[in-house]
């Protein structure tokens, strides 16, 4: 009840007071460019009503495939079936969705996170 508010707010603050902000939503059902008025999308989106704040919708069960993909890919044919339907398995888990949601190459300007602290 009202994250993506909270966020959104709590993301155009630290970008008021000078910082340069990613705002990430991993919900499948994100608003986060309806709250700002424009398209975001699984690429690191300028908002430009809002300068110093960037945006990411993620959609974590394509992540997770995606991930599951690039995972399975080089030993794929090395495995019997069984085992290739084990480690599949084994990668469906919520950890893995978490895991996977940040785990994707976005831009070249998201090689590093940045604990924000200090703000009041």
């Amino acid at each position: 009840m009202g994250k993506t508010s909270v966020a959104c707010a709590t993301a155009v603050d630290l970008s008021d007071r000078g910082g340069r902000v990613l705002l990430v939503s991993t919900d499948p059902a994100s608003n986060v460019g309806q709250v700002f008025g424009q398209s975001v999308g699984d690429r690191i989106s300028p908002i430009v009503t809002v300068p110093g704040l960037d945006a990411l919708e993620i959609d974590p069960e394509e992540a997770a495939a995606q991930y599951r993909d690039r995972t399975l890919a080089p030993v794929r044919d090395l495995l019997s079936a069984v085992d290739l339907a084990a480690v599949t398995e084994q990668l469906s888990g919520a950890c893995t969705t978490e895991i996977a949601s940040f785990n994707q190459p976005r831009s070249a300007d998201a090689h590093s996170w940045v604990t924000v602290s200090g703000f009041r």
